[in-house]
């Protein structure tokens, strides 16, 4: 320790033997400017012509009430007008009321036809739309985390699987929900 104090002290005689020359000393300048770049002032640029392109844009949709012009849609054609004579007037005394002629025959000219019949066709209700296709494969039964193997993948408890919901699992089925149907599902064998 003490060769290192020796040498310490030395240095510092040493140091203040030697004249101190004024100039010999770098005065301190400060650090000069590096050069202005253009990126700020193309950037200030931008921003302006964006800022300009956008009040542009929103002058325009407004002062035209944010939506185009609209357009005339094509003048629907009249439906013809058929105008059926009214029926003519029979007194119940004087004439007894004709019989409607049989089918196939032509009514005689200027006697009035019977008004037509339109068929309209009466579809059944469909049937609602099927319960998916679901395979219970096995069921791992534990009464904190009960799992069951369902079309190949393993789900819990209020998990979904598309639109199928496993509502529970119990030792022998797990209930699903569908669309608002429920189904249990049993395994194969029991």
């Amino acid at each position: 320790m003490s060769l290192i104090n020796d040498a310490l002290k030395r240095a510092s005689q040493t140091e203040r033997s030697r004249a101190r020359d004024p100039d010999s000393h770098s005065a301190m300048q400060p650090a000069s400017e590096p050069g202005r770049t253009a990126i700020p002032a193309l950037a200030g640029a931008g921003v302006v012509i964006l800022l300009a392109g956008a009040t542009a844009l929103v002058w325009h949709c407004f002062s035209h009430g944010g939506s185009p012009e609209p357009v005339a849609a094509p003048a629907k054609q009249a439906a013809p007008v058929v105008v059926t004579p009214p029926p003519p007037k029979i007194e119940a005394a004087s004439v007894p009321a004709p019989a409607p002629p049989p089918v196939g025959v032509t009514p005689p000219p200027g006697a009035a036809m019977p008004p037509a019949v339109v068929a309209v066709a009466v579809t059944p209700p469909s049937a609602p739309p099927a319960f998916p296709a679901l395979k219970l494969q096995s069921i791992f039964f534990n009464r904190n985390n009960p799992k069951a193997a369902i079309n190949g993948q393993i789900h819990g408890p209020n998990e979904q699987m598309g639109d199928v919901r496993i509502l529970t699992i119990t030792q022998d089925k797990v209930t699903v929900e569908w669309n608002g149907q429920t189904k249990d599902l049993i395994l194969e064998g029991n």
